[in-house]
């Protein structure tokens, strides 16, 4: 389910405060084992850099700062906006 444009107004970057945009049917690599979700036009892996696990490919959300080109996946309607130092998706 797309984002409000309402929600979009406000919502920025917790690392530059940037202005982000949403865009769905984007690519990520999916380890199941740890849930955890890389964005695939940013990583190129092959196994999970958590726990060694096999990734598969889904597609799904993503808001990308304008400003400093960092991403973050929208998972069940959620946007995940954390910063850098709390986030085991960065490659």
């Amino acid at each position: 389910m797309p984002i409000s444009s309402e929600l979009l107004e406000i919502l920025a970057c917790p690392m530059c405060k940037g202005d982000v945009e949403y865009r769905d049917g984007e690519s990520f690599l999916l380890c199941e084992k740890c849930n955890i979700r890389y964005y695939a036009e940013k990583c190129s892996l092959e196994k999970c850099r958590r726990c060694g696990g096999e990734l598969r490919k889904v597609t799904g959300e993503v808001l990308l700062c304008r400003e400093c080109d960092r991403w973050y996946p929208i998972i069940d309607d959620i946007p995940h906006m954390l910063p850098d130092e709390l986030r085991e998706d960065l490659c």
